[in-house]
């Protein structure tokens, strides 16, 4: 049996630090993950800003950490040495949006109802470029395969 759940994470939502890369994410309905197997996914992740122009996020690449959940240390290796795992590194581009289905996390029995969320660009700034603030929505799935 498997089954899924979806958690929706947006950055206007939570409690964030002063350069914007840090993304608290508290009183979450409680997520209990149980399965045999579980596997955490990113599905979708869009972008946009409060001033209405992709330029501030466009063409940067995003590297996305995710933090306060147990994982299989066993099965991931993280090349920046840092024990927070990607979850999701992408270029935004004109569409604003992707699917990927390719990266994934194998994480383990446990109760969730606090996420963080760490966002960098490579150019090494966080949701912010040019005194506006640039906002993400993040679809997270978490497949639980059962025997």
């Amino acid at each position: 049996m498997i089954k899924t759940k979806s958690i929706w994470l947006d950055t206007k939502n939570c409690v964030v630090n002063t350069d914007r890369t840090v993304f608290t994410f508290n009183d979450l309905p409680l997520i209990q993950v149980r399965g045999n197997r579980s596997v955490l996914k990113v599905n979708t992740l869009v972008m946009d800003t409060e001033t209405g122009s992709s330029q501030d996020y466009k063409d940067h690449v995003w590297i996305v950490k995710l933090g306060n959940i147990k994982y299989n240390r066993e099965y991931y290796f993280n090349s920046d040495k840092e024990s927070i795992p990607t979850i999701v590194s992408v270029m935004v581009d004109t569409y604003n949006g992707i699917n990927n289905n390719l990266n994934s996390l194998e994480i383990t029995s446990q109760d969730i109802n606090q996420l963080v969320m760490y966002v960098k660009s490579t150019d090494n700034h966080g949701l912010t470029k040019g005194g506006h603030n640039i906002n993400m929505y993040i679809n997270i799935i978490i497949v639980e395969e059962y025997d």
